[in-house]
């Protein structure tokens, strides 16, 4: 019984560390991009769970041992397939566009990219080749019961960033629908403006995803 929920503790670090380093990889390309540092993902902790659960699933599906062309494709069909439900959830359920690649080429319905396919399929690559042996290892030198202990505590910190960013999310789009007049873009650029002066939850997720769009209720 200890095995199988020390498999499910190895999972949920995989998770914690992944979706860490992805939080790492979007805030460096900010910084690049926007020559400013952003504090990436709808989480206030400092992980973007959209890698992690990708991670996850790679791990779960793919093994070292399969052909690097069969590791780049599935990567790459796995991440997309993730990025693309994760964005239409999100979308039906806040009535909020979070990202938008409309305006990049071979893009499909805006929700996913070729450049984000490329970038999972290398991405898994090194995670099942490299990063996820290297973290196996890793988590083996600490002792099992410590290990759990440690990463349960983690994670309930994150259930708890859950709940908190999810209640800002609901906040955000409530107070989006009071200060809105007409679904145009120089409304939702004002929306948005408006938004940011009320609360320091509002401007953190703003700045995350500044090509949110909103979906009003009874828009013309």
């Amino acid at each position: 019984m200890f095995g199988f929920f020390y498999d499910f503790i190895i999972l949920c670090a995989l998770f914690l560390v992944y979706s860490f380093l992805g939080w790492i990889i979007e805030v460096v390309f900010t910084l690049f991009s926007e020559h400013k540092f952003i504090n990436r993902g709808f989480l206030i902790g400092p992980l973007v769970p959209i890698w992690g659960t990708g991670a996850i699933l790679i791990t779960l599906i793919l093994k070292p041992q399969d052909s690097l062309f069969n590791l780049v494709i599935s990567s790459a069909f796995i991440g997309t397939f993730l990025e693309y439900v994760v964005n239409y959830l999100m979308e039906k359920i806040f009535k909020v566009r979070w990202w938008d690649y409309s305006h990049l080429p071979f893009n499909i319905n805006g929700r996913v990219c070729l450049g984000s396919s490329c970038l999972f399929g290398v991405g898994g690559v090194l995670v099942v080749k490299m990063i996820n042996p290297f973290l196996f290892r890793t988590f083996s030198m600490v002792k099992p019961s410590y290990f759990c202990i440690i990463i349960m505590v983690l994670i309930m910190l994150v259930l708890v960033d859950f709940c908190v960013s999810f209640n800002i999310i609901h906040k955000l789009k409530v107070s989006a629908d009071l200060v809105r007049k007409d679904y145009t873009e120089e409304i939702s650029k004002k929306v948005k403006e408006t938004l940011m002066s009320k609360s320091i939850g509002f401007r953190r997720l703003l700045k995350a995803f500044p090509n949110i769009k909103f979906s009003f209720k009874g828009k013309r």
